[in-house]
């Protein structure tokens, strides 16, 4: 249930699912995952509506500004901080996203999601060990989150700590098993320390889930055989 309630949840921030006449994507697909902290965001329904627009239209500057009129209107509500530091994510500028993100978590530290978007900001600065930290933190909040365990993985790959990425990619597919993207990174980080027990389980899951993923893989394997 939880992972139905979450796919479904995401489908609606992003604007529609397989089987429910989806909304046509603006341009090329984005990566879907920091959306995962909108689910649920908002005062009312029509707020929701409102933001999965603005979300599946990449109207960051929309959504910004949406985020920032609300919270004039709610300075207490963590909600419009976390949706305007995902917009600041969106438009590139991880200074501004960080500080707003921050903000929400002194205030509300239960906020997994918002913890989620600082630590993916707090990387794509390219702060990798600072990003890590953040998100140790946020999986000692509750230890039901993929994303976490996903954008903990990716940290420690860019901090170049394979021995601790390896343990949170195995975390967030232990999480989410149909989570195609995880498993990709878990293999490719076990193509690089020899361990051919994760890639070859990582490869049959992709083989199921991601065939184009599954195929990178193997380009991977194959160019790590090389004398």
């Amino acid at each position: 249930m939880r992972t139905l309630t979450a796919a479904l949840a995401l489908c609606i921030v992003l604007g529609g699912c397989r089987g429910l006449s989806p909304k046509k994507e603006a341009g090329p697909p984005i990566d879907p995952l920091p959306a995962t902290a909108l689910a649920g965001r908002g005062d009312s329904f029509s707020d929701r509506e409102q933001i999965a627009e603005l979300n599946r239209s990449r109207d960051w500057d929309g959504l910004l500004r949406y985020a920032q009129e609300r919270q004039r209107r709610d300075p207490e509500g963590s909600d419009w901080g976390v949706i305007a530091g995902y917009a600041w994510l969106r438009r590139g500028d991880y200074a501004k996203a960080s500080s707003s993100l921050s903000q929400v978590v002194r205030r509300n530290p239960e906020d997994v999601g918002a913890w989620n978007l600082l630590g993916e900001s707090q990387r794509k600065a390219g702060q990798p060990g600072l990003a890590a930290r953040t998100l140790e933190r946020a999986s000692a909040i509750g230890r039901t989150s993929y994303v976490t365990f996903f954008y903990l993985g990716e940290s420690y790959r860019e901090a170049q700590r394979l021995d601790r990425a390896i343990p949170a990619y195995r975390e967030a597919v232990r999480l989410e098993p149909e989570f195609a993207r995880g498993w990709f990174e878990l293999g490719a980080a076990c193509v690089r320390t020899g361990d051919k027990e994760d890639v070859s389980a990582s490869l049959e899951r992709l083989e199921k889930l991601e065939p184009a993923l599954a195929g990178e893989l193997k380009k991977r394997i194959a160019a790590d055989e090389r004398p």
